[in-house]
């Protein structure tokens, strides 16, 4: 059933219109007309404003309404059909609140596993209760109520949030609603389940947490909001930040190693060119000989193929041989500058000197280290 306040006809008693008293009128003095004017108009504002404030304090109520929506609210959760009686329960209380319509959406929260907000309910439901008509009625509805929050309280999972050295205008959030300072710290009843704790404060790093509560469980989750970083300067090249960050690191840089792998390479490549140049050098001498009116090859020699690689490997054994010694220049410098970051000596300096000989090629480094 469904507690009305009004009178059987639901109808309700009007109020007294307030009384209105003007600091010039004198008791027993007859007002003169413009007087009667302006009373009449002083206490129609006053009864239209004390109407219109009584319409915004209260809400509209249909206690007829609210009676047909519990009874189908009622019907329908007897045949098990919960999804669609609990909305029934909700718009019943909208239109006319009473202890018995609470109690029964307390046990919807409750069949759906709801713990904390049915136990919110019943609460909810005691306060309704003071205004049920009739002892035996509100007795018999508290015990329900009570008897819903002492069936509940072991099962309710409890939350504790704490929050270490808070900022200045921190924020503490679970499921997305704020949480005022007092809660902190405070294991309060929540419904079982995922959860989602964030904190923030100006200037610091947010912090988000989940949990999910089983029935019965306390939980603490612990934030510590961090000094937010600063911002990297969007005007400083990218290129120049990387080649910082290696040299203060004392690593050696990629492109030393990949400028030694090179000119290592390249160097190889040199000295097979320059071994194939001194084997064609030597074949010519073995197999000619200088005489009076020119030079004579023994027969079936193939000169002109030895000439051209002769002529071919010098050229390149200087070329490659110059390109690679420069290239491991390079590198050795990148390794030393990699090498003297995380050394306070004075500074230093290193010399890279390639040298090419008919026979052989090679580098010389020279400086103070």
């Amino acid at each position: 059933m469904v507690e009305s306040t009004t009178s059987p006809l639901g109808k309700h008693l009007p109020r007294a219109a307030p009384r209105i008293h003007l600091a010039g009128a004198r008791r027993g003095a007859a007002p003169r007309p413009g007087m009667r004017a302006a009373l009449a108009l002083a206490a129609g504002a006053a009864i239209a404003l004390g109407g219109a404030a009584a319409r915004a304090q209260q809400p509209a109520r249909d206690p007829v309404a609210a009676e047909a929506l519990f009874k189908a609210a009622r019907a329908l959760v007897d045949k098990g059909d919960h999804a669609a009686g609990c909305p029934k329960f909700e718009a019943s209380l909208a239109l006319n609140p009473s202890a018995s319509t609470m109690i029964n959406i307390a046990r919807c929260h409750e069949h759906e596993g709801k713990l904390a907000t049915a136990w919110h309910d019943y609460h909810r439901a005691l306060v309704l209760n003071r205004e049920t008509a009739g002892e035996q009625r509100r007795r018999g509805l508290e015990e329900l109520a009570q008897k819903g929050i002492a069936a509940l309280e072991p099962r309710l999972p409890k939350l504790r949030i704490v929050l270490e050295g808070a900022p200045p205008g921190v924020e503490v959030q679970r499921d997305g609603t704020p949480l005022p300072a007092a809660a902190l710290g405070e294991p309060l009843p929540i419904d079982p389940g995922p959860h989602e704790i964030r904190a923030s404060a100006p200037g610091h790093q947010a912090e988000t947490r989940s949990v999910t509560l089983k029935e019965g469980e306390t939980a603490t989750v612990e934030l510590t909001l961090r000094p937010a970083a600063a911002a990297p300067s969007a005007s400083a090249p990218v290129a120049a930040a990387a080649d910082t960050n290696e040299a203060s690191s004392g690593r050696v840089p990629i492109w030393a190693w990949i400028s030694g792998a090179a000119g290592i390479a390249l160097v190889g490549a040199s000295v097979g060119f320059l071994v194939d140049d001194l084997s064609a050098i030597g074949a010519l001498r073995e197999n000619c000989r200088e005489a009076p009116g020119g030079t004579y090859c023994n027969p079936g020699y193939d000169v002109a193929a030895d000439n051209a690689r002769k002529n071919r490997d010098l050229p390149l054994f200087i070329g490659l041989g110059g390109a690679g010694l420069v290239a491991l220049g390079v590198a050795t410098f990148g390794i030393l500058r990699a090498g003297s970051e995380d050394r306070a000596a004075p500074a230093q300096a290193a010399v890279v000197a390639p040298w090419i000989a008919p026979s052989v090629a090679g580098a010389s480094i020279s400086g103070s280290f």
